[in-house]
């Protein structure tokens, strides 16, 4: 079961598990909802006689209207310039649309927008026209991609490449050791950065403090070496002898890489934007759930709480990207308002908020955990001290 909407650090993973924590009472007011994937469970439940869903971002407006069946006839490709002038305005497009649902940068790269536009007329349309242009004869189904996957990878590659205006014997030398290709052109590239920093008789420390960066160092050693962005690389031509223009510099090595991550494809027949689609297309079966939500966007202490209520709050995680929030999350603000409301308030963090004991925990996948780069990592549950023995009598937790 997946609950909610796409959502970068949504709680669809364990959206259950807090439902089973969470006391039964008349209201459930979930503060920080985020992409709704706990509000969605909570309708589910049946625990409480009427959510409040509240959040300063948009996703719950993206849910509520996925309900009301307003994604049913959506088919719009969104492309890469759609999505600069849409994101800002349209939920849908932000989040589903979005690479890891991050709201900022487009959910395809460059060298795979062809495709995935093509395999999107296919399925959305029936429109195979695209694919027949790139030479593929296919039907844009899944079992078919899939079966010949390597064959239509390879066509796909050549089609792109021949974009480049290159020719049919250039191309057999650029599919030919990619890998090798990259490893030089990095180490010429960074032997041009190297020569550059001596003549300008500059220390990197100097340039990092001119760039107002911590990313120098990796312009001129071999360890996680990067080559500038070109806002940075034209910074840098102001203050060392840097002639040549950065597109012409990094031209053919970006070919290279584009190159070898198409190289590295293995899955040509999946579609986030229409997995993601459909997922908002499945939340109309909520319909007869809608009137016990109540949909709000406030600050969280600017919601009114009623009696009766449970209240969970789900706050960005310190030491992350508080995505949905405009501003930075002011952490001490929050756990004085903790401390301070006279009601009983649930907590899901890594590490207990101050004056908060824990009451359950749980191992999840996580990306957005500090110093966590995948794997699992381990949610918890906290309630204000004050509120310990009440928690545990109203869970049953206490006989």
């Amino acid at each position: 079961m997946r609950y909610g909407v796409p959502y970068q650090g949504s709680k669809n993973q364990i959206a259950r598990w807090v439902i089973d924590n969470l006391p039964e009472d008349k209201i459930l007011v979930d503060l920080f909802t985020g992409g709704c994937a706990v509000t969605h469970a909570a309708m589910l439940s049946g625990k409480w006689d009427r959510i409040v869903a509240n959040d300063i971002g948009d996703a719950p407006e993206l849910f509520c209207d996925a309900i009301d069946g307003k994604y049913a006839d959506e088919k719009r490709w969104i492309n890469r310039e759609d999505f600069q002038n849409l994101k800002d305005t349209d939920p849908y497009v932000s989040l589903c649309w979005s690479f890891g649902n991050n709201r900022r940068a487009y959910l395809y790269a460059r060298e795979v927008e062809p495709w995935k536009k093509a395999l999107h007329y296919a399925r959305v349309f029936g429109d195979t026209s695209l694919l027949r242009e790139m030479g593929i004869d296919s039907d844009g189904s899944s079992a078919d991609i899939r079966n010949h996957h390597d064959e239509y990878k390879e066509k796909y590659i050549r089609w792109w490449l021949s974009r480049q205006k290159y020719t049919p014997a250039e191309l057999d030398a650029l599919l030919t050791n990619v890998k090798a290709d990259i490893e030089r052109d990095e180490e010429e590239l960074r032997q041009y950065l190297i020569d550059a920093l001596k003549k300008s008789g500059l220390t990197q420390a100097e340039v990092q403090r001119r760039l107002g960066t911590q990313m120098a160092g990796h312009y001129f050693g071999r360890s996680q070496w990067e080559f500038p962005t070109q806002e940075m690389y034209e910074k840098m031509q102001e203050f060392m002898p840097l002639e040549t223009d950065y597109n012409e510099v990094v031209g053919l090595y970006r070919l290279r890489q584009s190159l070898q991550s198409l190289q590295r494809l293995q899955s040509l027949q999946r579609l986030q934007s229409l997995q993601s689609l459909q997922r908002l297309q499945s939340l109309q079966r909520l319909q007869k759930y809608k009137n016990i939500l109540t949909a709000t966007r406030k600050s969280y202490a600017d919601v009114a709480v009623p009696d009766n209520a449970v209240v969970y709050a789900d706050p960005p995680y310190k030491g992350t990207d508080a995505t949905g929030y405009k501003c930075d999350f002011d952490y001490a603000a929050f756990e004085k308002w903790l401390n301070e409301v006279p009601f009983m308030v649930i907590v899901s963090e890594y590490n207990a908020p101050a004056g908060c004991v824990e009451i359950a925990s749980i191992k999840k996948q996580s990306t957005l955990a500090p110093g966590n780069k995948g794997g699992t990592n381990t949610e918890k549950l906290f309630v204000q001290e004050r509120f310990y023995n009440e928690y545990l009598q109203k869970t049953g937790r206490l006989f």
